[in-house]
């Protein structure tokens, strides 16, 4: 066993794959009315093969993909909808462009509502109909090109969740490292490169900024190498480089100079076994701070706090072990909707704040939504919990963290006056 393992698993008690696998597939939880697919990075570049380019206007569609698509409803944004704080304050920011093409791809039928592009990563909105059974599941049969030419390497990652007629809205991710025009066309391919499902027009909007770090640490034998932080209008992105070990083994607190931690939105990365390349993602700023710190730090979780959820009128506090604890303010039903305020205190507050379900007296969660962060608190949040009756038995639920160990000797501050 390696020296820093020993000393990981010394300090957290915590099982190293259930973190890795937590950090790298672009968690926080998405929930369970939230359907989320990863699609891992590929290489390599397949020869081109005859391509048959396949036009989907509404005069071309099958009568049942037709008769499927008329009830879908029109529905504003859906990365405001669905999206995460980043695309959400994409749309926000006017940085879509507008798509409303409808494609088939194999069995599966969908709507691409929008694409949003300002530099970081690629993504799409779409929703499909009721009777879609995995809406998601054609990720695993296309590969991407811009402009015509096959992408060689990316990542990405989906997730669907279910609207109140059923139909289904959701957002697909591309990261790609490679420098892309600011204009271009997205292509949907199989992945033969024979049919081509969809063209998407792509268009590049917002500025971003890049400061240089350049600092390297060590610790039991790990290195990791910062290489710099940027700043897109949909995200905060750390980039880094890590040798003497497989796979991260620990997650990051990102803190400006006034105390506000940034919101971890996920992660992509590879390379060589002595050598690999990650980007995290955290939510943007909206002002530019004086100063990032970087922090990394060990995390585990040991057990579950579970109380009676019934409300009466006065705040109820879970605790969360020696990480904090989690405090239900205030509560409101709606057409069978059930929506909770609490506030957070502690070391881990994302992972704090999404990790809380609600169930019944037989121990089934009760669907959710995705925690909504108050604006102007930075530590109060809003999450809704669907198909819930007034008469239920109900009862809250929250893993007990560890505290965080930090390692301290590999943080680093980034001055973003310059």
């Amino acid at each position: 066993m390696e020296k820093w393992e020993r000393e990981l698993n010394h300090l957290v008690n915590a099982s190293l794959p259930e973190q890795v696998d937590r950090r790298i597939h672009l968690t926080l939880d998405q929930l369970k009315r939230t359907r989320k697919k990863s699609f891992g990075l590929r290489f390599g570049t397949t020869a081109a093969a005859a391509v048959l380019v396949l036009s989907f206007g509404l005069t071309a569609l099958s009568p049942a993909f037709a008769e499927a698509m008329k009830s879908i409803p029109v529905i504003g944004s859906v990365f405001e909808l669905v999206g995460d704080v980043g695309t959400k304050r994409g749309s926000q920011l006017n940085l879509t462009t507008n798509v409303g093409r409808q494609i088939q791809i194999d069995d599966y039928a969908m709507t691409i509502t929008e694409s949003l592009y300002d530099g970081s990563s690629i993504s799409l909105g779409l929703i499909a109909p009721a009777d879609a059974k995995d809406p998601m599941g054609f990720v695993k049969d296309v590969t991407f090109s811009v402009d015509g030419k096959r992408l060689p390497s990316f990542s990405g990652g989906a997730s669907t969740k279910i609207l109140d007629d059923g139909t289904y809205a959701g957002t697909l991710s591309l990261h790609v490292d490679d420098p892309l025009p600011d204009v271009f066309t997205l292509g949907i391919l199989s992945r033969d490169e024979a049919a081509i499902y969809a063209k998407i027009p792509v268009e590049r909007k917002g500025e971003n900024q890049l400061f240089a770090i350049a600092q390297t640490g060590t610790w039991n034998d790990v290195e990791v190498e910062y290489e710099d932080m940027a700043l897109y209008p949909t995200s905060t992105k750390l980039s880094f480089r890590l040798r003497g070990t497989d796979s991260p083994f620990w997650e990051f607190k990102v803190q400006d100079d006034q105390g506000r931690v940034l919101q971890p939105i996920g992660g992509h990365g590879g390379g060589t076994s002595d050598d690999k390349h990650y980007v995290y993602d955290f939510e943007p700023l909206e002002t530019v701070p004086e100063s990032l710190t970087i922090t990394p730090y060990l995390v585990g979780s040991d057990s579950t706090t579970r109380i009676d959820g019934e409300w009466k009128g006065t705040p109820i506090t879970l605790s969360q072990g020696k990480a904090g604890s989690v405090t239900v303010v205030d509560q409101k039903f709606e057409d069978d909707n059930l929506t909770l305020t609490y506030e957070v205190e502690g070391e881990r507050l994302f992972e704090q704040a999404n990790e809380i379900w609600l169930e019944d007296e037989k121990g089934k969660p009760f669907d959710k939504g995705t925690p909504i962060r108050i604006q102007g608190r930075d530590h109060r949040y809003q999450l809704t919990f669907s198909n819930v009756r007034k008469t239920d038995s109900v009862f809250l639920s929250t893993p007990r963290f560890n505290a965080p160990v930090y390692l301290e000797e590999l943080a680093v501050v980034v001055d973003l006056e310059g």
